[in-house]
C-alpha cells in the first residue's frame, strides 16, 4: 500500500475530525478570497467608470459627493454652475476636452443625464438599435434601462423611482439603445443638455403659473370686499384719505418690512423650484480631460483658487474614499486569516490524536517494510488532502459570497460586473497553495512522530 492509499483510509476512519478541519480551512480561505475579490472588482469598476475622465469641476462642497454624482452617479449633486463656466473652461488651453453634464431627473430610478455625444464616447458605446440623439427631447437608453427605439417616456424630478413630480410638459422620445459596457452607462439616459434645461425652465415657469392662478381669486375678493366697504363709508373714506395722503412717509417706512414678510412666506416655493430655476441656464458639472501630466496638477489648483467653481480629480477623491473603508477590509481579513490559523490548529490536534490511536499499526507497518520515509509521507498526505480539498471548498465559496454581495448592493449596478466574480482567477491558485501549505505547516510535527515510532516498545507493549 501506498502513502495515499493509507491516507484515504486514515481520512475515512475519522470522518467527523477530517470534516470539522476540512470546514474550518473551507471557512478562512472563503473569507479571504471573498474580500480580495469584492475590492478587485470595485476598484475595477471605479478605474473603468472613470477613463478618460482626468478631472470634475462644479459647484464648491464636498469633492467626493460631485465626483460620486456626476462620474459614478451615486449620489446626489450638490448644485450647478453657469454657462458661462463652463464655457470658460472649455477656451483653456489646458483642457483638451470638456463635456457639459445636467443632472435632475429620471425615469423609474434610471438618471437623465444631459450631455453631448462626447459622452458616449468616453465608455465606448457602440448601439444595439438606432442612433445617436440629434435634437431636443431625444434620449440614447442604457443596455439595463429596459427601453426600446420608439418609446415615449416622461421623466420625475429628482432620483426617486417614485417619484410623482412629473415632467409631462414634454416627452422624451428613445432614438437608440446601447449594447451592454459593464459602466453606469448601463444604466443611464443620455440626452442634450439643452433638452434638459429647456424641461427645467417650462416645470418652473408651470409652477410659478399654477400659483399665480391660486392667487387671483384671492386678490379679486380682497377687492370686492374693499369696494363695498368704501361704498358704504364714502364720507369717513374721503376724510381717511386725507390722514393717509398726511401719513404717506410713515407708511412707507412700514413697507419694505411688510415686502420682506412676504418674501418670507414664499420663500418655501422658491426652494421648491430654485434647481429648476438655476437648470435652465447652468450645467451640474463638466468632465475634463487634460492635454498633459503637468496640466492634472496645475489645473485643479488654478480653478480652486481663482474661480467659484471646484476642481475635483476622480483617481484621487476615490483612493481616499477607499482608503476610508479598509478598516471594514482588514477586519473581515483578520477574521479569514484567524480562522486558518484556527484550521491549521485543529489539523494538528486532529492528526496527533489520530497518530496515538495508531502507533500499533504504524509499528506493523514498519515490521511488514514500510521506510520512515512512508509513514511521514502518509501523514503529510492525509494533512495536504484534508487541507486542500477545504481550500477548493473555500475558493468556490469565496467567488460566490463576492458575486452575492455585488448583485445584493443596487449601487453597484453597473460600477462592478458580477459576471467576472464567477469566473477562475489566477489568485485561486494562490489561496489554493495557502490552504494546502497551512495544512502540511500543522502536520509536520505528528508526521515527524509517525516517522521515529518506536517499533520494539510498541510490538511488545500491544494494542493495550
Amino acid at each position: 500500500m501506498n502513502a495515499l492509499t493509507l491516507a484515504v483510509a486514515s481520512i475515512k476512519s475519522r470522518p467527523l475530525h477530517s470534516s470539522l478541519c476540512m470546514a474550518a480551512v473551507a471557512a478562512g480561505i472563503a473569507l479571504l478570497c471573498a474580500v480580495f475579490l469584492f475590492s478587485q472588482s470595485v476598484a475595477a469598476g471605479f478605474a473603468r467608470n472613470a477613463q478618460g475622465i482626468d478631472i470634475v469641476v462644479g459647484t464648491k462642497g464636498s469633492p467626493l459627493q460631485m465626483v460620486l454624482s456626476s462620474v459614478y452617479h451615486a449620489d446626489i449633486p450638490a448644485g450647478n454652475i453657469t454657462m458661462a463656466d463652463y464655457e470658460e473652461l472649455k477656451r483653456s488651453r489646458q483642457v483638451r476636452q470638456a463635456i457639459p453634464l445636467a443632472l435632475g431627473d429620471s425615469y423609474k430610478g434610471f438618471r437623465m443625464v444631459g450631455a453631448t455625444p462626447a459622452y458616449l464616447d468616453l465608455y465606448k458605446a457602440e448601439f444595439k438599435n438606432g442612433g445617436v440623439f440629434s435634437k431636443p427631447f431625444e434620449t440614447v437608453a442604457g443596455a439595463h434601462t429596459g427601453l426600446a427605439v420608439g418609446q415615449e417616456i416622461a421623466v420625475t424630478h429628482g432620483f426617486a423611482a417614485n417619484s410623482d413630480d412629473v415632467h409631462d410638459a414634454h416627452l422624451y422620445k428613445i432614438t437608440g439603445v446601447l449594447k451592454p459596457t459593464g459602466t453606469v452607462l448601463d444604466k443611464l439616459l443620455v440626452t442634450q443638455v439643452a433638452s434638459v434645461q429647456q424641461l427645467h425652465a417650462g416645470h418652473s415657469h408651470y409652477d410659478h403659473a399654477e400659483e399665480d392662478e391660486e392667487k387671483e381669486p384671492e386678490e379679486h375678493n380682497h377687492h370686492s370686499h374693499d369696494d363695498e366697504h368704501s361704498h358704504d363709508h364714502h364720507e369717513d373714506h374721503q376724510h381717511d384719505s386725507h390722514d393717509h395722503e398726511t401719513h404717506d412717509h410713515e407708511a412707507h417706512e412700514h413697507d419694505e418690512p411688510a415686502h420682506d414678510e412676504s418674501e418670507h412666506e414664499g420663500h418655501d416655493h422658491e426652494d421648491r423650484h430654485e434647481s429648476d430655476d438655476d437648470l435652465a441656464g447652468q450645467v451640474t458639472a463638466v468632465l475634463i480631460k487634460v492635454r498633459s501630466p503637468v496640466d492634472l496638477m496645475n489645473l485643479p489648483r488654478k480653478i480652486n483658487e481663482s474661480s467659484n467653481v471646484m476642481a475635483a480629480v476622480p483617481s484621487y477623491e476615490m483612493a481616499r474614499f477607499t482608503k476610508s473603508l479598509g478598516i471594514g477590509k482588514q477586519l473581515v481579513i483578520v477574521l479569514g486569516i484567524g480562522f486558518v490559523i484556527l484550521a491549521a490548529l485543529m489539523l494538528l490536534a486532529s492528526l496527533a490524536s489520530g497518530l496515538s490511536l495508531r502507533r500499533y499499526d504504524l509499528a506493523v507497518l514498519r515490521v511488514l517494510g514500510a521506510a520512515p520515509a512512508r509513514l511521514f509521507a502518509t501523514v503529510m498526505a492525509e494533512a495536504a488532502m484534508i487541507s486542500g480539498a477545504g481550500a477548493i471548498i473555500g475558493v468556490i465559496a469565496g467567488h460566490l459570497i463576492a458575486y452575492s454581495a455585488v448583485i445584493s448592493i443596487e449601487s453597484l449596478r453597473g460600477l462592478v460586473l458580477p459576471g467576472t466574480l464567477l469566473a477562475p482567477n489566477v489568485t485561486d491558485i494562490w489561496f489554493i497553495l495557502l490552504g494546502v501549505g497551512t495544512g502540511l505547516f500543522a502536520a509536520f510535527v505528528p508526521s515527524l512522530a509517525a516517522a521515529r515510532t518506536d517499533i520494539a516498545g510498541l510490538l511488545a507493549k500491544g494494542r493495550s
